[in-house]
């Protein structure tokens, strides 16, 4: 089985470079071998936190004050990264905030190979009919839950999603599956 690095993201607002809580999880042969967490201060010009967004995460300006900036915890997620694959469950949005964060602070993009769950439940979920992380989570794990719109719980419930798609389907597959799609550029 390969191994990967699991992302979620959570936004103050609608700006993909507004984020303000990050999870990752890294996973060898389907086992969770280490999690990074933080709260996010967003960067002084996107920190304004909307109330649609409040409603979704619960997180609040209150609860990042003192948090670091992203350019300070940069380092530490690469090095967890490193040259692994990432996955998130909606690639689309995860991987250009990540994109989006390392243009706003002029560090270099993360060229890492990405794939995305929501895209491949498309494809090979039929049976259900929403795609949604906790659909998904639940058609795979009936008897697990897991608190939605927490950086780090999504980020696990991604990455188990992930390692039981590898399983079913094996890494050729899913590479067939879910190509490339041009993410790695800012916008």
């Amino acid at each position: 089985m390969q191994s990967f690095v699991s992302i979620d993201f959570e936004t103050a607002n609608e700006n993909r470079g507004s984020a303000c809580s990050v999870g990752l999880i890294r996973y060898v042969d389907g086992v969770e071998q280490e999690s990074f967490t933080t709260l996010l201060r967003p960067i002084e010009e996107l920190n304004y936190f909307s109330w649609r967004n409040i409603n979704v995460h619960g997180i609040t300006p209150d609860d990042v004050v003192g948090a670091p900036e992203w350019s300070e915890v940069d380092g530490e997620i690469r090095d967890l990264i490193g040259d692994l694959p990432i996955v998130a469950h909606n690639m689309a949005f995860d991987g250009y905030v990540l994109s989006d964060l390392a243009g706003l602070y002029g560090l270099p993009t993360m060229d890492n190979r990405r794939f995305c769950t929501l895209r491949l439940a498309r494809k090979v979920l039929a049976e259900i009919p929403q795609k949604r992380l906790n659909a998904v989570f639940g058609h795979y794990f009936p008897h697990e839950t897991f608190q939605h719109h927490e950086a780090l719980a999504d980020a696990r419930a991604c990455g188990m999603i992930f390692s039981r798609m590898i399983d079913d389907y094996g890494v050729d597959e899913l590479e067939r599956l879910c190509p490339p799609t041009g993410l790695l550029k800012t916008r």
